[in-house]
Order: structure tokens, then C-alpha cells, then sequence
């Protein structure tokens, strides 16, 4: 019984190297923003804030984990790049693709608190595995523009539909100000 017990265990220790797998990752990587122009002016449109996230799928099955990006924050100290997204647009994403590619057609969603997707579905099975690709998030009504999304709570950013493994995918969140 005893020699039974130490095979199994050297058995199971002899496999943990092959067992081993990275969790994929999402994290924020810059933001860019003049909310508070006295400390920064680099950016002449005020009103436009980017939320760049870097994200790298799981080494096992190529999944990313949603990440929550506040209403405010700041990126990368509290004196430089600080935002409040209270009100403003969704306007654009931007998508691109990293050295180890995604799967063709991954869906990337965008919802707040109450879970109403702000990405309006459009960035749905069409993300590219070599191309960047810049999606304005216009809502419509038939063939009329309503506008575009106001942002009235964290949102939950989430990259599915990918199963090539550590997979690299860079997300530009580009917000406008009402009125710009």
C-alpha cells in the first residue's frame, strides 16, 4: 500500500510540469486625457478621453478575463491622465491584433452595471486576427444615426469567441464629450 501511495505520488509529480498554465490577462495600460488641462495639455480635444487595455489570452485555452474599467480613474499617477467618463460617449474602438494573433472573428463586448451593451453589437464575430480595425459605435435606427452611447456607469470590457492560446489583443476605448 505504501509503494502504491509513492508511485502514485511521484506518478502525479512527474506530470505538474505539463499541468502548468497561465491565466490570461487583461489589464489598463494608458489613458490618455487633458480633464485636467493645467497639468497636461498634449492633447488639443479636451474633450476625448482613450482607455488603452492590454490584453493576452490564457496559455491553456486561449480565454481573456472581462476587466472592469471604472467610471473615474487615472493612469499612471493621480496627476497626470485623470478621467471622469460620467456622460460621455462611446465613440470608437479600436481593435489590434499582437504578435501571437487571435482567432479570426473573436467578439469583443463593452456593457455597464445594468448590462445594457454599449458596444451595440458591433463588435461581434468580426474582430480581425491580422488587421487593426477602428469601429465607430453609432447606434441607428434603420438608416438613421440616434447617436452614440452614453456611458452612465463601470464598464465591463470581455474578449470571447478566441481560442488560439496567449493571444494578443489591444483594445482603444475612445470616449468624446457630448457636443465634440
Amino acid at each position: 500500500m505504501k509503494r502504491l501511495l509513492i508511485g502514485l505520488l511521484l506518478a502525479v509529480l512527474g506530470l505538474a510540469p505539463y499541468a502548468v498554465a497561465t491565466a490570461g490577462s487583461c489589464a489598463v495600460s494608458d489613458v490618455t486625457s487633458t480633464q485636467i488641462a493645467a497639468t497636461s495639455n498634449r492633447i488639443a480635444d479636451s474633450g476625448t478621453v482613450i482607455v488603452t487595455l492590454v490584453c493576452v489570452g490564457s496559455s491553456s485555452d486561449g480565454s481573456f478575463p472581462a476587466i472592469t474599467i471604472p467610471l473615474t480613474g487615472f493612469y499612471p499617477t493621480n496627476a497626470l491622465n485623470t478621467y471622469n467618463l460620467t456622460g460621455y460617449r462611446l465613440y470608437e474602438v479600436g481593435r489590434t491584433p499582437g504578435t501571437t494573433q487571435p482567432t479570426n472573428n473573436y467578439t469583443v463586448t463593452i456593457k455597464d452595471v445594468q448590462g445594457f451593451a454599449l458596444d451595440a453589437g458591433l463588435l461581434t464575430t468580426n474582430g480581425s486576427s491580422t488587421a487593426a480595425q477602428l469601429t465607430p459605435i453609432v447606434l441607428t435606427t434603420s438608416t438613421v444615426v440616434t447617436g452614440y452611447p452614453v456611458v452612465r456607469s463601470a464598464l465591463t470590457v470581455a474578449i470571447t469567441v478566441n481560442t488560439v492560446h496567449s493571444a494578443n489583443i489591444t483594445l482603444d476605448l475612445i470616449f468624446r464629450a457630448e457636443g465634440w
